[in-house]
């Protein structure tokens, strides 16, 4: 059996640790791999943490590992020994998941010059670090998520939100929305704190509409994804990365990146009928069952059994 060494540094849960778990997984449900990750001391463990459920799958302090292939995200190659970074001791498999990473001023532009293979989450991210001089095979494997991890959506007219503004990534301007947004008898939530998943998700599946408040640019900007598996509707500016699966008057809606815009966007949505809202929620739920975990899983084993063969 072969295996796939994953480096991570986990200060608090965020999406991209979600997808890196989630490769993670993806290597354990082949036969004929299996996976490893090292952590950096300063690592923590609490129940965020989803490789907590998988001990045996954490390299100690002072184990050591051979690996097959070498699975780094954005900075990992930061983490990993440096003798290792110019001459690695497996093929490179290297999770690309934002746009930025092709940016001339990112921090993680010069390790694009580095031989791997490299998969990223959109074609906006392919673009990107195409244009940047990326050394090696570039792949789009979009996003995919499990619906067996989300409940059932509770009726559209049946919610106890009206709407629900997730804005972890800016606080500030959550809270100038929701100034603007409430109003005697409109009950709005702001969510400006990081919660457990399962706890974010049941907020959302509450809310008649959810307004998301991505950074100005992401590589893919999962929440909204999840929005669309839960009857609500969802509201997401132009952040770069949403623009394939954030279809303004089809299954969201996706306004320019600055509050009046947002704003009005979600009085649109907020106005909307059960009846108007049908086909924009039909349509979002289409969205999510396409883009569904194991068409993630199957296209990423095949390209992990083609970097594998080299190793």
């Amino acid at each position: 059996m072969k295996t796939v060494l994953f480096h991570r540094r986990f200060k608090k849960f965020q999406g991209g640790h979600l997808k890196a778990y989630h490769y993670f997984t993806h290597v354990l449900s082949s036969p004929a791999w299996t996976a490893r990750v090292r952590f950096t001391e300063s690592s923590i463990f609490d129940e965020s943490n989803p490789w907590r459920a998988h001990p045996g799958n954490i390299l100690g302090a002072d184990e050591s590992c051979e690996p097959d292939v070498l699975f780094l995200g954005g900075r990992d190659w930061e983490r990993i020994p440096p003798d290792w970074v110019e001459k690695p001791p497996a093929p490179v498999i290297n999770l690309i998941q934002h746009v930025r990473h092709g940016f001339p001023d990112d921090p993680r532009r010069p390790h694009l010059r580095h031989y791997a293979t490299r998969i990223c989450c959109s074609q906006q991210v392919a673009d990107s670090i195409r244009e940047a001089g990326a050394n090696g095979p570039v792949f789009v494997n979009e996003y995919g998520l499990d619906p067996g991890e989300f409940p059932a959506p509770i009726p559209f007219e049946a919610k106890d939100l009206d709407v629900l503004i997730v804005a972890i990534k800016d606080p500030a301007l959550g809270r100038r929305l929701r100034r603007r947004l409430w109003r005697p008898g409109r009950r709005v939530q702001l969510l400006q704190e990081p919660a457990l998943r399962s706890d974010f998700i049941g907020l959302m599946n509450r809310a008649r509409v959810t307004v998301h408040i991505p950074h100005e640019t992401e590589g893919f900007y999962i929440p909204a994804l999840e929005s669309m598996a839960l009857d609500t509707i969802t509201v997401c500016p132009d952040c770069i990365g949403n623009r394939d699966f954030c279809l303004p008057g089809e299954n969201a809606f996706r306004p320019a990146f600055d509050l009046g815009a947002i704003r009005a966007a979600s009085e649109e949505a907020l106005a909307l009928s059960t009846r108007q809202a049908a086909p924009l929620l039909a349509a979002a739920r289409e969205t999510f069952a396409r883009h569904d975990i194991t068409r993630e899983r199957g296209r990423f084993l095949d390209i992990l059994e083609d970097v594998g063969a080299g190793s």
